[in-house]
């Protein structure tokens, strides 16, 4: 064949397993929640080094009159040595791409896996010494490595794409079909690379870049995912930022419509107090009106109270507080609470925040009065803290009703309460969510019903040491 013919065949050959690598880096996948993300760096090593090896191929090809006779072995091994590191990469990522399949695949085929290297080391390794000094001895490991590790780690490699996007195609995403296509590219590739040798026919080459191309434009087509993964992503922060907006909004509204609400409420407390006074012997009918109205006007008051905090701004006033401090005075607080329920805080005096105390406050004892309220007499609200190098962690459980799991997806919700008409406004979560966010962390809520609830509150250190 032409020497112009086999460049080309092998320029474009080298060219398409560096564009593999190429598709791989740079697709951004920080922030990606798809399970094979982690694996794809062992692909691009793969596409890279095997590039590479292509064109020490094509370089050999054309100069190896020009190579000297005693180093022309050496330049063989060392050919040979690239292509064993590109299979070894693509054996990495068989590893881990069937580590995302069932538990049942993955066991096959990391058994299969471990028998491939050790049947490579078993077969090479005692014959080292004689395979290194003489041709034969090349060609024999040439085929080891092609027929083990290249047919091996490319089939499995192929095998566990191919089910993973399957998976991805019963769970009724589209671009599943584009990874079935790519694991089927790299089996074909492992076909003819591993188990065809170069010389059997001049198309061998041909037909090797033609299943690399197929690799490449199925995986160029399946890793479009991730892009369309950012944008939803980028569309989910900019929903969120205008809900934040409408939010803010919606506080300044709530805090002065609570302001205009107290004013009356005040008065007609007054009024009523002002009525008993005056007809202190009304007879029972008129005190259960005069109740029911008062109960009326101190749930109304109660609300707007809660409104107003809501919608308060932080005052930014934050110092270093001790979270045992924290939490000893808002169970304090608490006192005519806490009489009936076991109170038990697992705190270390050395765990601190930058925080805003009278909010921390407030958050706690929110907390630790949804535990009481969903808690049996005599029962236990334990609240534990503890410090990590990055983080703080406050857990309080109890042990009391729970929740559903559809009451779990709205507790957080604006005026969602599970708490009987009269005793809960349904702010108390949100409010508590609201505080957390302003001091850098997350709360997080897991309960079951009839079992009882924890809700985990995770700060991050940002701004204290």
């Amino acid at each position: 064949m032409p020497v112009f013919i086999i460049f080309n065949i092998y320029l474009f050959y080298g060219l398409v397993f560096f564009s593999i690598g190429c598709a791989v880096v740079f697709r951004n996948f920080r922030s990606s929640q798809l399970k094979v993300a982690p694996t794809l760096w062992a692909l691009a090593a793969f596409g890279f080094t095997h590039a590479f090896h292509e064109w020490s191929e094509l370089y050999l090809i054309i100069f190896s009159d020009h190579i000297a006779e005693h180093y022309q072995l050496l330049t063989l091994w060392l050919c040979l040595a690239k292509l064993l590191f590109s299979y070894l990469a693509l054996l990495v990522f068989a590893w881990q791409i069937l580590s995302i399949t069932t538990r049942r695949v993955a066991l096959v085929g990391h058994s299969l896996l471990l028998a491939i290297i050790a049947s490579y080391l078993w077969l090479l390794i005692p014959d080292l010494h004689d395979l290194a000094v003489n041709q034969t001895g090349f060609i024999e490991a040439s085929q080891y490595t092609r027929v083990l590790i290249g047919f091996g780690s490319a089939s499995l490699a192929g095998i566990g794409m191919a089910i993973y996007g399957n998976s991805l195609r019963q769970e009724k995403h589209n671009y599943g079909l584009y990874f079935v296509i790519s694991g089927a590219g790299l089996l074909i590739y492992g076909v003819l690379s591993g188990l065809v040798p170069t010389d059997f026919h001049h198309s061998v080459p041909v037909l090797r870049t033609l299943a690399g191309a197929l690799i490449l434009v199925a995986l160029f087509k399946a890793l479009k995912v991730f892009d369309l993964e950012k944008e939803q992503a980028t569309e989910a922060k900019l929903t969120r930022a205008i809900e934040a907006d409408k939010y803010k909004a919606i506080g300044q509204l709530a805090m002065g419509v609570a302001h205009e609400i107290n004013n009356p409420l005040a008065s007609s407390t007054l009024a009523l107090d002002l009525w008993e006074r005056k007809n202190a012997d009304c007879c029972e009918t008129d005190n259960n009106y005069l109740h029911r109205a008062r109960l009326g006007i101190e749930r109304a008051s109660a609300i707007s109270k809660e409104l107003l905090s809501y919608a308060r701004p932080a005052s930014g006033k934050k110092s270093f507080v001790a979270i045992s401090d924290v939490l000893n005075s808002a169970v304090q607080l608490l006192s005519h609470r806490t009489k009936h329920h076991k109170i038990e805080i697992d705190c270390g005096n050395h765990i601190v925040m930058y925080a805003e105390k009278i909010k921390l406050e407030e958050l706690f004892i929110n907390l630790i009065c949804n535990a009481i309220d969903a808690s049996d007499e005599n029962s236990s609200v334990i609240i534990t803290a503890m410090q990590e190098q990055t983080k703080v962690i406050v857990q309080i459980e109890d042990f009391g009703c729970g929740m559903s799991e559809a009451e779990l997806n709205k507790a957080t919700e604006l005026f969602y309460s599970t708490k009987p008409v009269g005793k809960g406004t349904g702010l108390g979560l949100a409010i508590c969510e609201h505080i957390t966010s302003l001091h850098n962390g997350k709360m997080h809520i897991v309960s079951r019903e009839n079992f009882g609830t924890c809700v985990e509150l995770t700060f991050y250190r940002e701004h204290y040491s």
